[in-house]
């Protein structure tokens, strides 16, 4: 398959992710919970307020490439140990 096909997809998934976990952790009531680094078995990470330089393996993707919206939330979701990354920002 090709890049561009998985594209798509990638930040689907990136973005329901990112939405549930941010949703999950906000509900708690706890509003330090949000502000973590959340990983689960390696396949997801959630990192907020993550501005760091992205490794030059891992293929990325940027908020502003699929959506445009007008406030960043600086939080990058990596996919399987980093080899896709997803960063709002």
């Amino acid at each position: 398959m090709k890049l561009k096909s998985l594209t798509p997809l990638f930040a689907a998934t990136a973005v329901v992710l990112a939405t549930a976990g941010a949703g999950c952790s906000s509900v708690s009531g706890n509003p330090q919970v949000a502000d973590q680094d959340r990983n689960f078995l390696g396949l997801v990470k959630i990192e907020p307020h993550s501005y760091a330089e992205t490794p030059p393996y891992t293929l990325e993707l940027h908020s502003n490439e699929v959506i445009e919206k007008p406030d960043m939330t600086g939080t990058r979701v990596t996919l399987l140990e980093g080899l896709f990354t997803f960063e709002d920002y």
